[in-house]
């Protein structure tokens, strides 16, 4: 009934960075806050 597009591949993606982070920065799932997602991709464009 809905046409959704297929999920991207990690071929899709040219660079992948790894990000150490701190405990406080992830929540009880383990996402990085959107708060410190936003301040890493200031500093590192």
């Amino acid at each position: 009934m809905t046409d959704k597009a297929d999920p991207s591949t990690r071929a899709t993606y040219k660079t992948f960075r790894t990000i150490q982070t701190r405990w406080i920065d992830n929540d009880i799932y383990g996402h990085m806050n959107n708060v410190v997602h936003y301040s890493l991709s200031r500093v590192r464009s």
